[in-house]
């Protein structure tokens, strides 16, 4: 049996940072997403990309790990390609291109209609990246463990697909589009797109806004549909 070390170190490589080049010397980076098909195809959250111009959604790129050297990473900035979107449900499909440099491998998805209260997880993705890139620490995947708080349902129907996974963990920028994967089964259940904040009480004056120990995930099965 697989410990929890070894599930991530399964999953690391599967893990993209999104971006986009504003110009020719800097990426600002957006988000994350993971990949879901042996062809490259990436799944992520749609509003990452939705207040782009066309113009730099045509330069849309990933970084992804192209080698792994004991406990050295290697990553490669390669371009992206949107292929399908559900605004409503926050997902979008992508797809990288020259992914056969990369150590990419499609994570296997679980179903989030079993998924209860209490079950643990983890997220994974490039919360704060550029962030930690201008502060010296390099390129930084970020793990947090978690558990199922609530889950959330349209209306008060009982059948109706869920369409919300609660945990109770922070997630910061730049997680949005990363995987919330079962502990037990190492498969995702889930896509991280929101975080819950509130205005801080002690600098007010900033509007800083502070991380609540409450978090959303899109359950996998609103993407399933998508990538058929």
């Amino acid at each position: 049996m697989q410990s929890l070390k070894d599930k991530i170190n399964n999953t690391r490589s599967s893990i993209i940072a999104i971006g986009f080049k504003p110009n020719a010397n800097q990426v600002t980076i957006l988000g994350s997403g993971f990949c879901v098909g042996k062809h490259g195809e990436i799944l992520s959250a749609f509003h990452l990309s939705a207040k782009l111009t066309d113009e730099q959604k045509a330069g849309l790129l990933g970084m992804a790990m192209v080698k792994h050297d004991q406990e050295l990473e290697t990553y490669s900035w390669l371009p992206l390609e949107i292929v399908m979107t559900n605004e409503k449900n926050d997902l979008a499909v992508l797809r990288m291109k020259d992914y056969e440099k990369t150590l990419l491998k499609p994570l296997e998805l679980d179903d989030s209609e079993k998924v209860e209260v209490g079950d643990e997880a983890y997220f994974i993705g490039f919360p704060y990246a550029a962030q930690l890139i201008n502060d010296g620490f390099g390129i930084t995947l970020i793990v947090n463990r978690t558990m199922i708080s609530n889950i959330k349902r349209d209306g008060v129907d009982r059948n109706h697909p869920r369409n919300w996974l609660i945990v109770d963990a922070i997630s910061n920028p730049g997680n949005s589009g990363c995987p919330v994967i079962s502990t037990e089964t190492n498969k995702v259940i889930g896509v991280m797109t929101i975080a819950f904040r509130t205005k801080s009480k002690t600098l007010q004056e900033l509007d800083i806004r502070e991380p609540m120990h409450i978090a959303g995930a899109r359950p996998i099965n609103l993407a399933k549909s998508l990538l058929k």
